[in-house]
């Protein structure tokens, strides 16, 4: 019956657009009262979906209406564009609260170590010196930053923080164009700071492309995402990382491997080229 009266709200190709958006809104609001909140298959997700082009179009006029009318939609996040996904980042990021913080982020690196000067002046920054506008300036080279500067810095530092050299992520699979940290990165620690310091700039980094929407060439795999928030792993994340492991595993979980396979608990582990066997 919720279903058929929010249908019903919905239509009337004739209304007003105003009104069209609050019999929408009105519909939505209806349906999720009315439905159990451990259903798969709520009318609220099933109306959403139904018209989801139209309600991304009136989010995408107003952002705002996430925090109003449309706010369930923020539920199940699925349903909402990318842009207005985006959109809507950005204006709780610019929030009035936000840009209460002023200042300027002052940072001049040297080009041939602009990876260890930038970790060494921003690593002791507090979060409200970070929410300052950036301004680099590149040793030895004139020119005032007016912005494309800082989008150099920060296309730089987006190659730099996957530098084999630094032994802090490494490609998955191997060749490929996804990044995860380096079970080996604890080499860095023979630098004299700990590798987990390094991961913590890198995380404050990538945090401030974010806050001053900047675009960076930094790709995580989607294992990796999860642990950042939070949600537990399955073995299918593994295809990510390893395809190859992921389809041998597979097959042994979906077949009886009795007197098939003749495996040990071993487990074998590359440091740096050398294979060691535990």
């Amino acid at each position: 019956a919720a279903a058929a009266a929010a249908a019903a709200a919905a239509g009337g190709a004739g209304a007003a657009p105003g009104s069209q958006l609050s019999r929408l809104a009105s519909a939505l609001l209806s349906l999720e009262a009315a439905a159990p909140a451990d259903s798969n298959c709520l009318p609220f997700l099933r109306f959403a979906e139904r018209h989801r082009r139209l309600l991304n179009a009136y989010i995408r006029r107003n952002t705002g209406l996430l925090e109003s009318s449309l706010a369930p939609l923020l539920r199940v996040p699925k349903l909402i564009d990318f842009d207005n996904k985006r959109a809507y980042f950005r204006s709780k990021v610019r929030s009035p609260d936000e840009r209460a913080y002023a200042g300027t982020l002052r940072l001049a690196v040297k080009r041939s170590s602009v990876f260890e000067d930038s970790f060494n002046k921003l690593r002791s920054k507090t979060p409200q010196e970070m929410r300052g506008k950036l301004s680099v300036a590149f040793v030895g080279e004139e020119g005032i930053d007016a912005g494309g500067v800082s989008r150099e810095w920060y296309q730089v530092m987006a190659r730099e923080i996957f530098n084999p050299n630094l032994a802090l992520f490494v490609s998955v699979p191997d060749g490929g164009t996804t990044f995860q940290p380096n079970p080996n990165s604890v080499v860095q620690s023979d630098t004299g700071v700990s590798h987990l310091e390094f991961f913590k700039f890198v995380g404050r980094l990538v945090g401030k492309a974010l806050y001053d929407g900047q675009i960076m060439d930094a790709y995580f795999t989607r294992s990796f995402y999860k642990h950042m928030l939070g949600q537990p792993l399955t073995y299918e994340d593994i295809e990510a990382v390893d395809p190859e492991y992921y389809k041998n595993l597979k097959w042994m979980l979906e077949n009886d491997i009795t007197d098939v396979l003749d495996l040990t608990f071993t487990a074998e582990s590359d440091f740096f080229g050398k294979t060691e066997v535990q």
